[in-house]
């Protein structure tokens, strides 16, 4: 059993603005998490202008395929790990289809109905719906199950999650937003630059300097944000993976792995997220050991540089670009003080309508099983 508490009704769980607590039977087993990334709900119904999408991606985006296109992969992902909590890091929704708010107002009926306590934050994409991060922080915050605070520093999703055995908080999630929005709007609480600011940063070493003390021990913590930044390039860098003559790759493919890292890189550009102040450093003060996004669907890399691993979420859904065969979640396993990450594949297939899509296949490497292009392509029919 787990509960979700408001962080400040205990004072052993100063730091979090929210507490995943389970049972005391739950010490030294397997505390799973689930991250879903970039579904990105298409209504076709409202776009904006009728030359947007071509007559295929109207039939295979309209409304009614919420649920083979994105809401069945999803379930797919919840049926194989039966995950404690999932975290999503943004683009629910292409928010310039969304100005009614109905796709954003079903994906969080849908998540409630599966009855397992969820943490969001915005993508650039989310804010880009007429319909204002206002009135969507609103569904966050009145879903039942969804664990979500627009907080008192820039942008509009930063808050702390505690996940804890009985009283013993074992580790922290910083839900950090990386802003950025593209759609000409006159919103004025959005902010347009893709950046993560210097009060969010201290936000996240305030929240774990608290968490510590109020413990009387070090907590481990995670960060969940839409963008990467900066330090996931230098970290395939550093590792040899990216040079000048390899813009793509995977991971024990292409060229050898190193620790424990694995992924399929299929995408030439990376649009990095800005950060005040050196991150690594603020990081390493805050004891975060992984960092988690999303936002790039063709690159599903784990790299383990700097102590920290650096994870980009494999993309969850059909919506928009993607590897055909490469979609589904990353699982993260909590174990004997520490975690293990690995991307978790949807069984779903795509319906016919969707094959109309210029993609592109690759091989791809999961915790050092190779899946070659027959398959993916296989599992794309």
């Amino acid at each position: 059993m787990s509960k979700i508490l408001k962080g400040d009704k205990k004072s052993c769980f100063d730091g979090c603005d929210f507490v995943l607590q389970l049972d005391e039977s739950r010490k030294n087993t397997k505390i799973k998490l689930l991250q879903i990334t970039d579904m990105q709900f298409i209504d076709a119904t409202q776009r904006r202008y009728p030359e947007r999408l071509t007559p295929p991606e109207v039939t295979a985006w309209a409304p009614e395929n919420f649920e083979i296109s994105a809401g069945s992969h999803i379930r797919s992902l919840v049926a194989q790990t039966k995950p404690d909590m999932i975290f999503v890091t943004g683009d629910i929704v292409y928010g310039s289809f969304d100005d009614a708010g109905t796709s954003l107002s079903w994906y969080c009926n849908f998540m409630d109905s599966l009855e397992i306590p969820w943490a969001p934050v915005f993508g650039n994409h989310d804010n880009e719906s007429a319909k204002g991060v206002t009135w969507q922080c609103e569904q966050f915050e009145k879903s039942k199950y969804c664990m979500f605070k627009r907080g008192e520093v820039s942008g509009n999703c930063n808050y702390s999650v505690g996940i804890a055995v009985g009283d013993e908080l074992i580790r922290i999630m910083h839900m950090v937003d990386s802003n950025g929005c593209e759609f000409d709007h006159d919103h004025t609480d959005v902010i347009r630059e893709e950046k993560i600011f210097a009060d969010q940063v201290e936000l996240i070493k305030k929240n774990s300097a608290l968490a510590n003390k109020a413990q009387n021990k070090t907590i481990p913590g995670f960060v969940a944000c839409h963008g990467p930044m900066q330090s996931f390039k230098d970290a395939e860098i550093a590792k040899g993976y990216l040079t000048e003559d390899r813009k793509t790759y995977t991971i024990g493919v292409d060229v050898e792995a190193k620790d424990d890292d694995f992924g399929c890189k299929d995408s030439y550009t990376t649009p990095f997220t800005q950060v005040e102040g050196d991150f690594i450093s603020a990081m390493k003060q805050s004891n975060v050991d992984a960092v988690f996004v999303g936002h790039c669907h063709k690159i599903n890399t784990c790299v383990r540089y700097e102590g920290i691993r650096w994870i980009y979420g494999l993309k969850t859904g059909v919506y928009d670009s993607h590897i055909p065969g490469m979609v589904g979640g990353t699982l993260v396993t909590l174990e004997e003080g520490g975690f293990d990450v690995c991307h978790v594949h949807s069984v779903v297939k795509y319906p016919p309508y969707m094959l109309y899509a210029k993609m592109s296949y690759n091989a791809c490497t999961i915790k050092g099983k190779t899946i070659d292009a027959d398959i993916l392509e296989a599992n794309n029919g």
